[in-house]
């Protein structure tokens, strides 16, 4: 998950195409109005069978070429947004429990956590600038949801399942991470930071244990 803009560019394409098509109908009830208004005046009667079902058939024929069009943009756009994930070059099991967090990397001896009442000590969930992170996400008591605002993803964490998502974070920098599933009295409290270091800085950590 790389975080794109490609359902950004699509948002903004099939809001252009709902304006053009809404132009369009407004368009030709008016005309169709007054072309009635036109023949009635004249004394030509309704349209033929003939031509009422060419105008009928072109209406449909464009309304399926606007749906098959449609419908291949916003598979594409989701072919790019989410991509077959690459390798990642660490995995974090994220586990969810009331009311807070901890993360346990892959292959290391490493796992931290914190205290989530009173955002004085924060549990941290470190990840290398511009390299692929899984996340593979569960819960040990009831659903939670990982939230991450600022980068637009949320996976729910359910007992006994897990969850998997690859992120890559292309920036230095410290989010606020947050539980999205009501989970009981203190999940308003239940936060974590996501926080972007550089590859060096990330080995120490592994290393060591500590940020």
């Amino acid at each position: 998950m790389p975080f794109r803009s490609a359902f950004s560019q699509l948002f903004t394409q099939d809001t252009i195409i709902a304006w053009v098509v809404f132009g369009l109908v407004i368009v030709a009830m008016t005309g169709a109005m007054g072309y009635s208004w036109y023949r009635g005046r004249k004394g030509m009667g309704p349209l033929k069978a003939a031509e009422a079902n060419r105008l009928e058939l072109g209406y449909a024929g464009a309304l399926i070429g606007m749906v098959v069009f449609l419908v291949i943009s916003s598979f594409a756009a989701n072919a790019k947004d989410y991509p077959d994930p690459p390798k990642p070059a660490v995995t974090v099991t994220v586990t969810g429990y009331q009311w807070c967090w901890r993360f346990h990397y892959e292959g290391t001896p490493v796992t931290s956590s914190g205290q989530c009442q009173g955002l004085r000590d924060l549990p941290v969930l470190e990840v290398p600038i511009g390299q692929p992170v899984r996340l593979n996400v569960t819960a040990t008591d009831v659903l939670h949801a990982v939230w991450v605002p600022q980068w637009r993803f949320k996976l729910y964490a359910y007992p006994g399942h897990v969850n998997s998502i690859t992120i890559t974070i292309p920036r230095a920098g410290r989010w606020i991470a947050r539980c999205a599933q009501l989970c009981g009295v203190y999940h308003y409290e239940m936060d974590f930071w996501l926080r972007a270091v550089p590859p060096a800085t990330f080995q120490r950590f592994l290393r060591t244990g500590r940020p």
